[in-house]
C-alpha cells in the first residue's frame, strides 16, 4: 500500500507481530483489556528517516 503526505510518497512497512488481548479487570462497569505482543520480535529501523530536517537515529 502506498501512502502520501504533503506530496511525499511512503511505502507501508508491515510487520509479522501477533497481538493477544488480556482482560485485566473492570472499570465503571466496562471490561478493561490490554494488548500483548507475542512471538519473536526483531527490531527494525528505517535508515535515512528525517524529522524536521534532522536525521533520526
Amino acid at each position: 500500500m502506498s501512502l502520501k503526505y504533503r506530496g511525499i510518497n511512503y511505502e507501508v512497512a508491515t510487520s509479522d507481530l501477533h497481538v493477544s488481548e488480556e482482560v485485566i479487570g473492570r472499570y465503571r462497569g466496562a471490561v478493561v483489556t490490554r494488548h500483548l505482543a507475542t512471538g519473536d520480535r526483531t527490531e527494525t529501523h528505517t535508515d535515512g528517516l528525517k524529522y524536521r530536517g534532522a536525521v533520526v537515529r
